[in-house]
This record gives C-alpha cells, structure tokens and sequence, in this order.
C-alpha cells in the first residue's frame, strides 16, 4: 500500500509517535506496553527509513 503524505504530515506523525513511544516507554511494568512499544518503534522505522532526514530533528 502507498499512502502519500506531504512533509509537513509525516514530521506530524513522527512527533506524535516518538513523543508516546516516550510515554510508553515509562509505563512500568513493561509487560503490560511491549507490544505497543515495538508497534511505535516498527512504525517509527518504516517513517525513517522513507524520510532519513527525520532522525536529525529536534523531538
């Protein structure tokens, strides 16, 4: 599936993403988050590898 997003819109996404990975990522005990910490981070990934100029921003 392609899905195209301006560069505004993924750099939205990234942030929101990164910043609940953030808060999940507090949550202890992690048991009860692992699944939805490795979902962010896949995600987080995929939107990385699609735009590399994401890892630089100041989040």
């Amino acid at each position: 599936m392609a899905i195209e997003l301006s560069d505004k819109e993924m750099i939205y996404l990234y942030g929101n993403l990164k910043k609940h990975l953030t808060e999940l990522e507090s949550i202890k005990p992690k048991s009860l988050v692992k699944a939805d910490i490795q979902f962010h981070k896949s995600i987080i990934s995929q939107l990385e590898a699609a735009m590399p100029q994401l890892k630089s921003l100041p989040l």
